[in-house]
């Protein structure tokens, strides 16, 4: 039946012949390729036993595949629907070939199920695609050319929309999924919903979700990878960036966190930080020990970051989550800023800009770390205690002690009195005085300053 033209007396005829009585039409191995149907061509409730190939038909009018199964792989690679397109209730047990076809009105896949792939790759879609209520183990978009409208609604193991073009609205809302969003360009909105409750009427048993046995717990919606991707209007609610490749993306700071987006974190779990700066310290030798198993090493054939680009990126990424009033997030991303310029460093800077960048950690965590700050303050009062004990006084030196509470009366100006200290002092005691004078209130506003970043909302 290949390249043949279909009318839809000549099709009616053909599907009653192979119809039992009062059932749904029965195929077994069907070969349609480059087909031609010129006018509704209706295959509802069909069954295909065998592989199926509608490679290259062109459907001038309505497609209907409505409750069809297809118990073998469906080739509808590069074919044409220019009318409405439904395969909604649509049952594939193997994979589903879509490849380079092309949608010019609506098409509705709502309630599919496939327990293999569903492949569109390099496909164009003009009207509104929908995927609603659906389960299947993977949704694969790569190339594809959406100037329409795509609406997802499924539980799916895999999404990849590496290297699409869309003009039109994307709007994923997904279960357990891994989303790959590498090379796409979005001209319009895209949202990526994470969904923390099950779809109802949707039975997720028959997923295998990363790779485990089909029927295990659902995991949380992970994207991959925006690596190269360009994406004005990206908004990503409740969605899992541990893995996350964000090198080479644009507009990076115009994108929207919203929800409980989740981050990788660091070994000791302190701060959120890019799977990048796990790839790039997995990859440096001093790292390689003590600590170094739980730095996550780059998959194969992805490349290390710098540092010198892991810093932009945490700065344009702490500007879009301060846009989403996140910031505590924000701080962390800004800690990772600083380490990466400090890391970085050599590449340009100045050693007095090192020195300080370096102090700044050392001391109070760049503003971020109210401990350091504070146990900082308590070195210095206890060294300069040191200094006062021996230089601070004319005559003999006075018992640290003594000494210690003059530097906590300087440092806080707290009136402790003890008949060991003189009333006069050197010039070293009255520098000695000046600088916890100055220190103090420096390291207390550094510890505020931190304990407010993270607490702030």
């Amino acid at each position: 039946m290949q390249e043949v033209v279909f009318t839809g007396d000549l099709l009616e005829r053909l599907l009653a012949a192979i119809t039992p009585l009062s059932q749904q039409p029965e195929l077994g191995t069907a070969d349609f390729s480059g087909a031609t149907f010129t006018d509704n061509a209706n295959f509802e409730g069909a069954t295909f036993t065998k592989d199926t190939s509608f490679s290259g038909a062109t459907f001038t009018k309505n497609a209907d595949f409505h409750g069809a199964t297809f118990t073998d792989n469906a080739n509808f690679e590069g074919a044409t629907f220019t009318k409405d397109t439904s395969f909604s209730g649509a049952t594939f047990t193997r994979h589903a070939i879509f490849h380079g076809a092309t949608f010019t009105q609506d098409a509705d896949f709502g309630g599919v199920t496939s327990t293999g792939e569903v492949y569109f790759g390099d496909g164009t879609v003009e009207g509104r695609l929908l995927l609603r209520t659906c389960a299947v183990q993977g949704l694969v978009w790569a190339g594809a050319r959406i100037s329409g409208e795509l609406v997802v609604e499924a539980a799916v193991a895999r999404v990849d929309l590496s290297g699409v073009r869309a003009s039109g609205r994307v709007g994923l809302r997904l279960r357990g999924a891994r989303v790959d969003l590498s090379g796409a360009v979005f001209t319009g909105p895209v949202t990526v919903h994470g969904l923390q409750t099950a779809i109802g009427g949707v039975d997720e048993i028959t997923i295998r979700w990363d790779g485990a046995e089909p029927g295990g717990t659902t995991p949380r919606v992970k994207v991959v990878s925006l690596h190269d991707a360009d994406a004005e209007r990206l908004v990503l609610t409740d969605v899992d960036l541990s893995e996350c490749r964000f090198a080479g993306m644009q507009q990076l700071e115009k994108i929207t966190l919203d929800g409980r987006c989740r981050f990788a974190a660091n070994p000791r779990g302190t701060r959120q930080m890019l799977a990048e700066e796990h790839h790039w310290r997995a990859h440096k030798p001093r790292w390689r020990v003590g600590r170094a198993a739980r730095w996550t090493a780059a998959p194969d054939g992805v490349g290390v970051v710098d540092p010198a680009r892991l810093e932009v990126l945490y700065r344009q990424l702490r500007k879009a989550l301060e846009d989403s009033k996140n910031e505590p997030g924000a701080a962390d991303f800004y800690y990772g800023e600083m380490q990466m310029r400090r890391h970085s460093g050599r590449g340009g800077r100045g050693l007095a800009e090192r020195t300080l960048v370096w102090l700044y950690w050392l001391v109070s965590g760049y503003g971020l770390r109210a401990w350091r700050a504070i146990t900082t303050l308590l070195v210095v009062v206890a060294v300069i205690a040191v200094g006062v004990k021996y230089a601070g006084f004319p005559g003999k030196p006075v018992p640290y002690i003594d000494a210690l509470l003059y530097s906590v009366r300087s440092a806080f100006l707290i009136n402790v009195k003890t008949t060991n200290v003189p009333e006069t002092v050197t010039r070293w005691g009255e520098v000695f005085r000046i600088i916890l004078r100055i220190a103090m209130p420096l390291l207390l506003g550094l510890a505020a300053l931190a304990i407010r970043n993270r607490v702030k909302r």
